[in-house]
């Protein structure tokens, strides 16, 4: 692509020379070709098709029905990167496990939606997509009733119910304890997080293990709940293009970088109670189970 519109150029120039107009080209106005046209097409329709889940809930994205539209910190983060852009945000809402689909057709410009780092370097999607740069380093929390702080590891939870959300994080530590502990927990998987924290309020569940965003949140909107123990497995999530979008992968992570620097990111987030955890963005890039294998001696059974 690169090499073709040197060409063009070079026919371009030659051409002029040929019809004696080779004085109105200036050297300073040499267009800049980038090395696929991925960016250039987001600039010239002008909005970035973002593909969202709001039905992960908040705080990441989910339906503000006081605004009626969406609301969240990923919102703001599409927001800002957008806005440094100089186009238009479009968020998309597509079913979380149909949006590798959607992005690979190319229905979409960019997932950010709660992806965690390398997540979808496996199985089918594996060398498909590439990440930007990171935006949030994420953890596994326990979250209990105030009148439960005997619960303060997983270790105290031998013996107790425990709330997980199906193929989450904090099921692959659960699960690897069970594992490991002649299922010593009592533990009770679902999709559905609302019903889940009825149980622990009512309960009929004595803790839950959640993202660390989705645990402050149920803090932040229930006072009977907090938070307790070390976070566990951090991992960064980041947002996903199609691999041969260097171009927009390159404009994401420089808007991304810009705002750290400028403290942008750290004014969304601690708008959502979320920043006291971000002292650094650094993580091991592996997926969750690999990642307990290796702490676990170390953090999660002492």
């Amino acid at each position: 692509m690169f090499k073709f519109a040197h060409k063009l150029a070079g026919l371009a120039i030659y051409t002029g020379l040929c019809l004696g107009i080779a004085s109105t080209i200036s050297p300073t106005t040499s267009p800049v070709f980038a090395e696929d046209s991925s960016l250039g097409i987001v600039m010239r329709r002008g909005h970035l098709r973002v593909g969202i889940d709001a039905a992960i809930g908040g705080p990441y994205m989910f339906w503000n029905a006081k605004t009626q539209f969406y609301d969240g910190f990923e919102l703001e983060i599409i927001q800002e990167i957008a806005a440094r852009l100089n186009i238009e945000p479009r968020p998309i809402n597509i079913p979380w496990a149909n949006q590798p689909e959607n992005l690979a057709s190319r229905q979409v410009d960019i997932l950010l939606s709660a992806r965690e780092e390398g997540a979808l370097e496996t199985g089918d999607t594996k060398g498909k997509f590439i990440e930007t740069a990171p935006y949030y380093r994420s953890t596994q929390r326990l979250l209990i009733r105030a009148d439960g702080t005997q619960i303060k590891s997983l270790r105290d939870m031998i013996g107790k119910r425990v709330g997980v959300v199906a193929n989450s994080g904090g099921a692959a530590i659960a699960e690897t304890y069970n594992k490991n502990r002649g299922n010593a927990i009592r533990l009770f998987s679902s999709r559905d997080l609302d019903r889940m924290v009825i149980q622990l309020r009512d309960r009929q569940l004595d803790a839950m293990i959640l993202d660390e965003p989705v645990a402050v949140w149920q803090v932040r909107n229930n006072p009977n709940f907090i938070i307790v123990g070390e976070p566990l497995i951090p991992i960064r999530l980041v947002a996903i293009v199609n691999k041969d979008d260097i171009s927009l992968k390159k404009a994401v992570d420089k808007a991304l970088t810009e705002m750290r620097q400028e403290g942008k990111l750290e004014q969304i987030l601690k708008r959502w109670n979320l920043w006291e955890s971000q002292k650094t963005l650094k993580s091991t890039k592996v997926l969750p189970v690999t990642v307990l294998a290796i702490i676990t001696p170390y953090s999660v059974y002492q």
